[in-house]
Parts: structure tokens; sequence; C-alpha cells
């Protein structure tokens, strides 16, 4: 690197595994870091160390459920789960930091392992760790985020694989889904209708949350079916219909299927709300909001990522301090559980149609495409197979008692009944 003029850099890390083989991408991360010129020797130190015990904590973490080490050369299958216990490492308190390190140095050893997965996306590498800068924040901001199992607890395994190539656990994966119950009580507790709205939308449509925000108030060109109907104007045959959504995800466009039935209910409890709080808005900025923002906060702010974010990690301790506590079960809530609970419905759904409930896995292309466009994922076979064996295993436990109704009605249901409209559920 010494002949890079500008950057005079000395000398440049080079991550090995085990067995002494160049681990590429972090070496090629740290040549990149270096010749960032706002970085000083000191930063670019910093940043290398942080990888490196990263890559070493894979090398010593045991896999949950088998015998052996993830080992540094396999950073790629890192996904959720792993980093979540990574997280909770780097939490732990040492001799030097009795009560572990602050927030902010928790946030910035987990920033720079994020911002190479970024880098490695951005140059071709395949991962698993589909999570935001913003996920970073509130999983770190509430301790209930990083719960683990405890090493004196019996882990189970479930006999499958994730699509990472791990083996499934019991415990993780009855942690990930979203009881219906859990739902009707978070939406109980949630103190804004809006996050009530979009906390329906992802239980049923699976999209993520920059996904959504992309849906309009009033749409046009390829979203013109997106219209902001006043009562007794809705069109017939909207709730057993779809209205085509067009929208950019992960650099790329896609489209889905938006249920009708789902923005009726949209235009009935949450479009008079947001009129009123478009004032807000206006009073504010001397300007309407865009017909292209949906959602907006009870101050008349366009809801963000960070205020979704914010509003989902305070369910859980209200849920606690609820009258239902005791039937709250969930130690967390967040969107990614939602989408997940969303492709496990849409998957027993589709088993059941075709009478394949409890039956040894077999590869349906046509489920997995429609799968793969639901959730946005590029994976071909691994996701579904997870799903199939998942939702074997939730029915064998008798755990989707509540999937009698259908995916949108399931996800409805908690809405309409604060709203008084459960007569409309089927």
């Amino acid at each position: 690197m010494a002949s890079h003029s500008g950057y005079m850099r000395e000398r440049v890390g080079i991550y090995f595994d085990d067995n002494h083989n160049v681990l590429e991408a972090p070496t090629m991360w740290a040549m990149a870091v270096s010749k960032i010129r706002s970085r000083s020797d000191e930063t670019t130190r910093n940043y290398a160390n942080i990888l490196r015990r990263f890559l070493q904590w894979l090398d010593d973490s045991p896999i949950e459920g088998a015998e052996v080490v993830f080992g540094a050369q396999n950073w790629q299958l890192v996904d959720e789960d792993v980093f979540d216990a990574f997280l909770v490492h780097i939490a732990s308190p040492t001799d030097a930091l009795p009560y572990g390190p602050s927030h902010k140095t928790m946030y910035h050893i987990a920033a720079r392992v994020w911002s190479f997965y970024q880098w490695a996306d951005r140059q071709g590498y395949k991962h698993y760790l589909d999570i935001s800068r913003t996920d970073i924040r509130y999983m770190l901001k509430d301790q209930k985020l990083l719960a683990h199992i405890d090493p004196g607890v019996k882990v189970t395994t479930l006999g499958f694989n994730l699509p990472s190539g791990r083996p499934a656990m019991h415990q993780r994966e009855m942690q990930k889904f979203v009881r219906q119950t859990d739902y009707e009580i978070a939406l109980g507790v949630m103190n804004d209708p809006v996050y009530q709205i979009i906390a329906a939308i992802i239980r049923i449509t699976g999209l993520r949350p920059i996904d959504l925000f992309q849906l309009p108030y009033r749409g046009k060109n390829e979203n013109y079916g997106f219209i902001p109907y006043d009562e007794g104007e809705y069109p017939e045959g909207l709730d057993n219909g779809t209205i085509y959504y067009y929208f950019r995800s992960k650099g790329k466009w896609r489209s889905i299927d938006f249920p009708g039935k789902l923005w009726r209910v949209i235009c009935e409890n949450y479009l008079p709300l947001r009129r009123q709080r478009a004032k807000l808005y206006e009073a504010k900025h001397g300007i309407p909001p865009r017909n292209s923002d949906l959602f907006l906060s009870a101050r008349g702010d366009v809801v963000t990522h960070g205020m979704l974010g914010y509003n989902f990690s305070k369910v859980v301790s209200a849920a606690k301090s609820s009258e239902s506590a005791t039937e709250f079960k969930a130690m967390r809530f967040n969107a990614r559980m939602l989408r997940h609970t969303c492709a496990t419905y849409f998957v027993y759904e589709a088993l059941k149609a075709q009478n394949r409930l409890g039956r040894s896995f077999v590869y349906d292309a046509a489920l997995d495409e429609d799968l793969r466009k639901m959730l946005g994922h590029t994976d071909v076979r691994t996701t579904l197979e997870y799903y199939v064996h998942l939702v074997n295993r939730y029915v064998h436990d008798n755990l989707l008692t509540d999937l009698h109704r259908s995916r949108v009605d399931a996800g409805l249901s908690a809405i309409l009944d604060r709203h008084n409209y459960s007569e409309i559920v089927v």
C-alpha cells in the first residue's frame, strides 16, 4: 500500500483462517478502508482489530446444536442469530469492565462489523446478514433483544437446517415467531395507530420496512391502484382482489399483489387520521405532505425506519406492564419477526391447500418462486425447505391452532376488533 501516494500506509493487515488460508473478503475490506483519505492510521487499525476480534470469535464459537466451531472461513453464513450471539459476547462483563462496555462502544463495534458486510454485499459476496444499521441500534437498546438460551438449559435441535446451513434450534425458532395472541396484545399496547397499521401490513405482506415506506397515500404510474377512498366509495370486489404494488427493494425493482381488503382497512381506519396529521405537517413546513408519504406520526412527521424501530422496541416492556402481561410470551418484537411469521403462515396455507402438511419435503418450484417473491429473497430451495420443515414442526406441536384463518384475516383481526370492524372478517 505504500505505493499508493496520498494514503501513506506502511502496512495493511491480512486475515487468515486456522488453516493459514487467506480470508479474501476481510483482507480486501481492510485494504479498501486503508485507501480512504479521511481514515487515520489509528482509525484503520481500530477497524481492522474489530473485524479481527469478530473473526476470532467465529473461530472460537461452537455452532449451537453441533460439535464443531463456526469458523472464520464461514463468515458469509453469519445471520441475525449469530450476530445476536456476538453482541451478547461483546456485552459480557470482564475483569477490566465489570459492567460490560458502554452502549456507545458496543454500537461502534457492531456498526464496524455491519459495515464490512455492507461492503461485501456491494462487492458481490453473498451472505445472510440481512439487517440495517437502524436494526443494530434497537438490538442494542433493549437488553431483552440480547437474550439467549441459558447455558444450563438443554438445547433442542429440530432436525433441519436454517437457510444459512446451521441446525435449527427449537428455543430460537420459538423466539422468532409472533403468536397470534402476542400480536394482538402488541397492537393493543402501541400508543399510535400508525404503528398498528404498519405492523399489520408487515404481518400480512412480509414487506420490509424500507419497502412498505414506499406505499403511497395516492398512487401514480404503476401504483395507480392505490386510491385514498372515502367510506362508500370502495369499488366492487376490492376485498377479494389485489392492487399491483411496484417498489424498489435492495437496489432492484420488484412487485407484489397488495391485498385489496388490507387497503380498504387502511382507508377506513387510518386515512382519516392521516388527513388530520397532514394539517400538522403543513403547519410545520408550509406545504402539504407528498402523496408518496402514507405514514405520518402524531406530530405530523413522516414516519422513518428509526421511529418504527423505537416504537416496536417498546412493545415488550409495555405488554409486560399491561393487563395481558401473563398472556404475553414474546421476548422481543420487531419487523423481522413479523416478516418471519408472515412467511410461516404463507407456507402453511400452501401446504394445507395441497394436503401436504406433515409430509416429507418435496421441492415445489412454483411455491418457492412465490415465497421468494414475497420475501424478496434470491435463495433457491433453501428458504422454502426451511419453512416447510418449520411449519410441519409447529403443526406437530399444535402451535398453529389459529391458522384456520387466512394469513390476511389473522393479520387484520386485531386491527378490526379495536375499531369495531370485526364483522367483515370471514
